[in-house]
């Protein structure tokens, strides 16, 4: 790429997850204040899941079908834009409304992310690692920015913000190139050629099952700060630790990936998330979980590094946009759908230090998948 574009690549993803940290980093606080029970908020959250499945699938079928990114990628962000209007905007709502709000700003911040990276990894997959850690500042400045404005301006002032992002990001969208195109659209058969690929689907139940996890850490461990007193800035000291910290990894990612095989990653990322949540479950208070909450420097890097280049390996180069849109429906929706529905019972009956020791030992399961992954490759 020409250094201009690569410089609007860098803003662009820098701006785009700003816009999504002001949205995103305080629907647990904002819900909560709103005076939904912790059963009411995982309702409400799981909504946001059947948006970002329905969401995640239709975008990456779209994408390869009509070959370009940037339409499905603008109309994404626009119903992110609604989404968040009715949710900040109007206090007074039906738990209906609600519903479409969370759904919407949910849902199409993790369909947005999904055409983000997808883009950025066909636009110059040498420099993935750097386009991602531009869009990880971008969500750990205003993360921080997020938490402080709420206490003197409120809940609307995020809305102000987001939206002056959003104008940012509808000028630089227009100004890179879209993907390259391909001489063979994607049809029905192709799809059913995806699904029916043994080590394409058993890396999505793996990454399903991990992404169960970090979702975990979105709101199992928001609830838990909250209660042991933390305020919305901390929550955001908490995004904004944790975005920080995957910069280092994704800068590194070449030299990493050439050291390394993914599948190395993959089972380093599941370790690392074993002994991030037994320190949230051990550490009582507020500073001390944003402290652990550093240890992102080596657990969603590593897992999402592996993962982008796991599902290329094994998908055919014209199913490239629907391969990670799909499995990104599959492990991103379904533990935004489930994760919120399980944890939140699951608090009640054994409150939050014991659940979280218990996520930390559910680690083994995807460790174990992963295993077996790899013995299938070796046998091929």
């Amino acid at each position: 790429m020409k250094k201009k574009e690569t410089l609007v690549c860098y803003l662009l993803n820098f701006l785009s997850f700003a816009g999504i940290s002001m949205v995103n980093t305080q629907i647990v606080p904002f819900l909560k204040n709103a005076g939904f029970s912790v059963v009411d908020r995982g309702l409400l959250l799981s909504g946001s899941a059947f948006v970002a499945v329905l969401g995640q699938i239709l975008a990456g079928y779209l994408c390869d079908h009509i070959q370009k990114i940037r339409p499905v990628y603008v109309i994404s962000y626009v119903l992110l834009t609604l989404g968040s209007i009715l949710l900040f905007l109007f206090p007074e709502k039906s738990f209906f409304l609600y519903l479409l709000a969370v759904g919407l700003s949910g849902g199409m911040v993790r369909v947005i992310m999904g055409l983000n990276e997808t883009w950025m990894l066909q636009i110059d997959q040498n420099n993935y690692g750097r386009l991602r850690a531009s869009g990880a500042l971008g969500l750990a400045a205003f993360s921080t920015i997020a938490g402080f404005l709420i206490k003197p301006f409120g809940y609307q002032a995020l809305l102000f913000v987001y939206l002056c992002i959003a104008l940012g990001v509808f000028f630089l969208v227009y100004r890179i190139k879209d993907i390259n195109k391909q001489n063979k659209k994607v049809n029905g058969k192709d799809i059913k050629e995806l699904i029916m690929n043994k080590k394409y689907m058993l890396l999505v139940c793996i990454f399903l099952l991990i992404y169960m996890i970090g979702t975990a850490d979105q709101y199992v461990v928001v609830d838990k700060m909250l209660q042991i007193g933390g305020n919305n800035t901390q929550v955001g000291w908490k995004w904004a630790v944790q975005s920080f910290m995957e910069v280092p990894l994704f800068l590194m990612a070449e030299k990493i990936l050439k050291k390394w095989k993914p599948e190395i990653l993959l089972k380093a990322g599941i370790v690392f998330y074993a002994i991030k949540f037994f320190l949230y479950a051990f550490v009582q208070k507020p500073m001390y979980l944003i402290f652990v909450s550093s240890l992102q420097l080596v657990t969603l890097p590593l897992i999402m590094l592996s993962s982008k280049f796991l599902f290329q390996s094994v998908t055919k180069k014209e199913l490239f946009n629907t391969a990670q849109m799909f499995a990104m429906a599959i492990f991103v929706g379904g533990s935004m759908f489930f994760t919120p529905i399980i944890t939140s019972y699951l608090s009640k009956i054994l409150g939050y230090n014991m659940l979280l020791y218990g996520i930390a030992m559910f680690t083994i399961i995807p460790f174990i998948l992963s295993i077996l992954y790899t013995r299938m490759q070796n046998k091929c």
